[in-house]
């Protein structure tokens, strides 16, 4: 008995020690990365991590480039422009039909963000007066996934309607200026819909939640594990500031990606900025999959094994009660 209970005290010490030693200030030499990001609010915590110095604190010397939408900071990484990127989970889901060497190393946050949003004066009451009407979204992009499992658990299809292929900003003035009847899209250009159109427009929640997510590619990820490791380790002290520091996350978010104070009091209730791999995250890569496949948005037939497809060595780590998938 004495001997068990030493052994336990042993364990707990290592564990402790081992964390302990994980906070520290890393002392090694400085690796280089660059980060393609794309410049919304769900990516705050990488933001935060270079603001507050945490990846200068882990021995990364990371060089951000911005992009107007995660598509293409997920384009950039492909292209071998960045070495690592954050972007929705449909466009990693879409990319890994043709790239099956990108990997996702973690989340930074997850968020309900999409609506259905229809003009009044077009006639809209309920969501069967979408039927015959123009409906703007942009296809290939989360938006379009959701969109059609929306439709479905309200009895209705893409057939139902005119679907207009838009990016989001051109979205946002087709239906203001009326030259579409609805759309499904996210913030910020849903809120911008809602301002313009005031009491002119009607809404509808689009359902589940999204997750936004660190990809890189699985020979850079061979290469430099610990660097992999450290990048995640300042993400998580991102996650933490916010936590623990949520007005001045928020004023540094509005200031960084030049938001009004409104939209921040808005949009910020419905971020959840956490680390993790879960199992309801690669059950929604299958579903999108799946979505694509049905739907002729690639020309493949089956859907991936999505657990070949995620990093877990370094979360697991540094936080294991993070990483809840089923391997």
């Amino acid at each position: 008995m004495i001997a068990c209970l030493l052994l336990v005290c042993l364990v707990i010490v290592f564990a402790v020690s081992n964390r302990i030693e994980k906070q520290k200030k890393y002392t090694g030499p400085i690796e280089k990365i660059t980060l393609a990001a794309a410049e919304y609010l769900i990516g705050t915590p990488v933001y935060i991590a270079e603001e507050q110095g945490f990846f200068e604190k882990n021995g990364l010397e990371v060089t951000i480039k911005g992009y107007k939408s995660g598509k293409a900071a997920a384009d950039a990484l492909i292209a071998g422009e960045s070495d690592i990127s954050t972007s929705a989970d449909n466009v990693f889901v879409h990319n890994s039909f043709e790239h099956e060497g990108l990997r996702v190393i973690g989340t930074i946050a997850n968020a309900q963000m999409k609506e259905l949003l229809a003009r009044k004066d077009k006639g809209f009451t309920t969501i069967n007066d979408l039927k015959g009407k123009k409906l703007g979204v942009t296809k290939k992009s989360g938006a379009a996934f959701q969109l059609g499992v929306f439709l479905t658990l309200n009895y209705l299809s893409y057939q139902d309607m005119e679907i207009v292929d838009l990016r989001p900003p051109e979205i946002v003035k087709a239906v203001i200026n009326g030259d579409i009847d609805a759309a499904f899209t996210w913030d910020p250009y849903a809120y911008l819909i809602k301002k313009k159109l005031g009491d002119n427009v009607i809404r509808w929640p689009g359902g589940e939640d999204f997750y936004f997510l660190i990809i890189a590619k699985d020979d850079w990820i061979k290469n430099s594990p610990a660097a992999v490791e450290r990048f995640i380790k300042s993400v998580l002290e991102a996650e933490a500031y916010i936590k623990e520091n949520p007005e001045s996350a928020k004023e540094f978010a509005r200031k960084r990606f030049a938001y009004e104070s409104d939209y921040i009091d808005y949009s910020w209730p419905t971020q959840r900025f956490v680390v993790t791999l879960d199992q309801a995250m690669l059950i929604l890569f299958e579903d999108q999959a799946r979505w694509a496949i049905e739907n002729k948005l690639t020309d493949k037939r089956k859907v991936p094994n999505y657990l070949n497809y995620i990093y877990i060595d370094a979360l697991k780590e540094l936080k294991p009660e993070a990483v809840t998938l089923i391997h």
